[in-house]
Formats: C-alpha cells, sequence, structure tokens
C-alpha cells in the first residue's frame, strides 16, 4: 500500500500507528495521522500560520479519549477516515503529477476529509489547500496530466502510466517504484531464503476482531485473544505486490526473511540482479 511513500511519509505513518496506541483506540484516525504528521515533520505547520506544532498537539490531545494504551504488538487497521485520507493523499500526488506520496500529499490528504476534527482544526490554522497545491505544482509536472485523472492509484494496481516501465507478471509498472522498492528489500531485509508460502497463524482480539502475529497472547491473556489455526491466507510480493498464498504453481513458492515476501520474479530479476536497471534490457523503454 505504500510503495510510493517517502521515508518521511512512511514514518508519519508509523508514528501515527503509536499516537493511537498511546491513546488507547483500536484503529489510527485522522487524528493519529495529523499528531504522525506534524512528530515528523514540524514544519508542515508552515502551512497553518495560526498554529503551531505544540497547539496541534493540545488542541487534539482535548478532542480525544484518553483510554489505557494497547500494546504495540496488536495489530491496528485503518478507521474508514483515515483510509479515505490517504486515497486523498494519492490523489493529490497524482493530480500534482507526483511520483511519490510525502508529508505535504499527507497534509492535502488530511485536509480532504472536509468533515474530521483534523481537516477543521487545520483549516481554522490557516491551511488552504489551494494555495498548497499552487506551491507544490511546480515541482513536476505530469508527462500527460490528462493521464493522471483516468483512474486513481489505487484503480491502477499499483501501477503509473510512464514512459519508463517495467514488466512484472504481465503488468506494467513504473521503474521508480520497483527501484525504490528492491532497494528497500536490500537495506533493511538482509536474509532471504526460497521457501513454500503456508497459512500462518493469528490471533484475534475477541472484542474489535483486530489480528497480530504475537501468537503468545493467546496464551498470556485469553479473556481477550483467540487463536486462529492457519488464519492468515494469503501475503503479498514487496515490491509488485503478486499474491502468495497456498497454491501448487507460482503462487505457491517465494522468497522470505522470515517477515516479508519476494515473488520469485521480483527476486531473480531484480534482488539477486542490483544492476537490473542500469542495463539496457528490452523490458524497460
Amino acid at each position: 500500500m505504500f510503495q510510493r511513500y517517502t521515508e518521511k511519509a512512511r514514518r508519519v505513518i508509523f508514528f501515527s500507528r503509536y499516537e493511537a496506541s498511546q491513546y488507547g483506540a483500536h484503529e489510527i484516525d485522522c487524528e493519529h495521522i495529523l499528531l504522525g504528521l506534524v512528530r515528523e515533520a514540524r514544519n508542515i505547520v508552515t502551512w497553518t500560520p495560526g498554529l503551531t506544532a505544540d497547539a496541534v498537539r493540545r488542541k487534539v490531545d482535548e478532542y480525544l479519549p484518553h483510554l489505557s494504551s494497547v500494546p504495540t504488538t496488536v495489530d491496528m487497521p485503518l478507521s474508514p477516515d483515515a483510509r479515505e485520507t490517504l486515497k486523498f493523499a494519492e490523489q493529490e500526488a497524482d493530480r500534482l503529477g507526483h511520483k511519490h506520496i510525502g508529508t505535504e500529499h499527507l497534509l492535502l490528504g488530511l485536509l480532504g476529509a472536509n468533515d474530521s476534527f483534523s481537516a477543521k482544526l487545520l483549516r481554522e490554522g490557516g491551511a488552504d489547500p489551494a494555495a498548497i497545491r499552487e506551491q507544490l505544482v511546480g515541482e513536476t509536472q505530469p508527462t500527460n496530466p490528462q493521464s493522471f485523472q483516468r483512474a486513481s492509484f489505487y484503480e491502477r494496481g499499483f501501477r503509473t502510466l510512464s514512459a519508463e516501465v517495467v514488466e512484472i507478471h504481465g503488468a506494467a509498472w513504473n521503474v521508480d517504484y520497483i527501484r525504490d522498492a528492491i532497494k528497500l528489500a536490500h537495506a533493511y531485509n538482509w536474509h532471504w531464503h526460497k521457501a513454500t508460502w503456508k497459512p500462518r497463524d493469528i490471533v484475534i482480539h475477541r472484542e474489535d476482531g483486530t489480528f497480530s502475529f504475537e501468537l503468545k497472547l493467546a496464551g498470556t491473556d485469553p479473556e481477550h485473544f483467540e487463536l486462529v489455526s492457519s488464519g492468515w491466507k494469503k501475503d503479498h510480493c514487496f515490491v509488485c505486490h503478486w499474491e502468495l498464498f497456498e497454491s501448487n504453481d507460482e503462487h505457491g513458492t517465494g522468497y522470505t526473511n522470515g517477515h516479508d515476501w519476494l515473488c520469485t520474479e521480483c527476486y531473480e530479476r531484480f534482488w539477486q540482479d542490483p544492476g537490473f536497471f542500469a542495463s539496457a534490457y528490452s523490458e524497460i523503454t
């Protein structure tokens, strides 16, 4: 989901999850994303002349209920409003013709959720979406502006319309996204080995349905957590999002580091050959 995100934008999502856990929430909401944004990019308040980073935190703190903190080992989903915010951020990046999604797009995404407390707070602080877009529009112009209006990032299945593409499993992908994902796979995942994909056990929170791979929770807190044997039915390639599941065909085998997975095509073409993108392969035009 976050292939286009810059490192700073990824950290915003990480901090959002942390903020949600501190407030005892069971899902990440817009206000947690806003707190993650000002934590990671305090200069974002230059777009809100009537607010400081400390004022944002104080006002959000007054607005959100305070419950017992949630362990960081429990996986936490995005709320519907938060998912809409991230979708708005992607649409803003497409609209501006930007290949990446950064903190500025997340800010515009928050402003797009008009009914949320975060959007109202930002607007009261002087944030003007039109002015932000006007300043950002000159950074990168799309090769074909109309192409970004034909389909959202979700609808294109993480693909983009670009002059420089590479084909994976019969689908065209923007080379920049694939190159960045392979770079991350090299940087943060040091041990990959070929394996047959098998379903994994998970634990489910009995009340809200959130899940975790921390199986010990079912033993230490059986009142709240239930072990579900083979409850995790599929994974996705870290690079191209190819589905991996229990199967006798190419969907059933990949490379894993114990947490993430790479499909055999991405691993053998790109990860094993980091010079791929620098060579004159016919797949790249």
